[in-house]
């Protein structure tokens, strides 16, 4: 990935029927992914105005599934591309300029915007991502990415029992549940990206009868844990379905495309095939493209909007909302010009 965990795949060419997730269908996942974390997001902010308790509730439960998402499909695009080899230098090149470098030139500029002052502390905190818990979490587990696939044997339960030990060592310290209850998302995707052909040779022989028990599971258990998360901001405390639905999310979202066999799944492709649902994936893949953009750039925008201009709720949601898009887009823009030309001067140099 460019934007791992928000944003571009390092698949390249279009999706084949060899592969788990594609390209377009990866960044349509993560397009889905940014837009829920947006949605848990913009419903705290305007919960009053939409007065729907169980609106509200349902809303601010997306965000974390949404980080499912992501950290699936991370794992599963970096798996997928060692093709079998220990990641080397092009790894971290990759991790940085995707990344950390983006993150820490739109953290930077909004920490200046934000006034906030320069301290040796202050500087420390931001260049360790502790107040954007997901480049934290996302930049760990690159580095247990590394580390467990420098092994030839057993990566994915080195890489397993690394996050079982960060999960744990991240409650120990107090940290708010968002911090680890997707975790295991990560080494789930890169089990699904290493050992890809065997998952689609198995689908082939089995009836997709664990993907619709898995759905039926989540149907129950993640309306159960989203009610059990609004009751535990109220009272605090830690709850005991959180890891469970996430953890029962992210194998259904694995398992997604077992349902390509199903007659249910055609006619959903036929219904893509047509210009609404191109249309639909287009926007899709264009917030996948962008969402690790979007991830750092909304709330931002949306408090600077909401402090500074009096355009009422519908007004500010919009140009809230229309801000982040518009200025991750023209990021993207400028980012991908700079990186491309880095990546040209590179190989003169190489060829030199």
């Amino acid at each position: 990935m460019g934007q791992n965990g928000c944003s571009r795949c390092e698949q390249g060419g279009n999706d084949a029927p060899g592969e788990l997730f594609g390209r377009k269908a990866s960044y349509a996942m993560r397009g889905i992914a940014i837009l829920m974390v947006m949605a848990s997001h913009y419903g705290e902010w305007y919960a009053a105005w939409i007065g729907i308790p169980a609106l509200t509730q349902f809303l601010m439960g997306l965000g974390r599934y949404g980080v499912d998402i992501f950290f699936l499909m991370s794992g599963y695009a970096m798996a997928k591309n060692t093709a079998g080899e220990r990641p080397g230098a092009a790894f971290w090149l990759k991790r940085l300029r995707g990344t950390y470098l983006p993150y820490l030139i739109l953290a930077g500029i909004i920490e200046i915007a934000a006034g906030g002052a320069f301290s040796p502390a202050r500087l420390i905190r931001y260049l360790l991502a502790q107040d954007y818990w997901f480049i934290f979490d996302i930049m760990v587990f690159y580095l247990a990415f590394f580390l467990s696939f420098q092994c030839k044997r057993l990566r994915i339960t080195v890489l397993l029992l690394f996050t079982v030990i960060f999960s744990a060592w991240l409650y120990g310290m107090g940290r708010q549940d968002f911090w680890y209850v997707s975790n295991l998302a990560f080494p789930l995707g890169a089990a699904c990206g290493l050992y890809e052909k065997r998952l689609l040779a198995w689908m082939k022989e089995i009836r997709p009868w664990p993907e619709l028990a898995c759905t039926l599971f989540c149907v129950v258990l993640v309306p159960a844990a989203m009610r059990e998360r609004a009751m535990l901001l109220q009272t605090g405390g830690k709850g005991r379905l959180q890891m469970m639905a996430n953890t029962l999310f992210s194998l259904w979202a694995a398992l997604l495309p077992w349902f390509g066999k199903t007659g249910a799944s055609a006619v959903c492709r036929r219904a893509f095939a047509g210009l609404p649902g191109r249309t639909a994936g287009g926007i899709l893949r264009f917030f996948g493209k962008n969402s690790l953009y979007l991830y750092l750039l909304h709330a931002f925008l949306y408090y600077q909007i909401a402090s500074r201009a009096n355009l009422g709720t519908v007004g500010g949601f919009a140009a809230a909302f229309g801000s982040a898009v518009l200025c991750a887009w023209m990021f993207s823009l400028i980012w991908g010009a700079v990186t491309a030309n880095m990546s040209a001067v590179g190989k003169k140099g190489g060829k030199k």
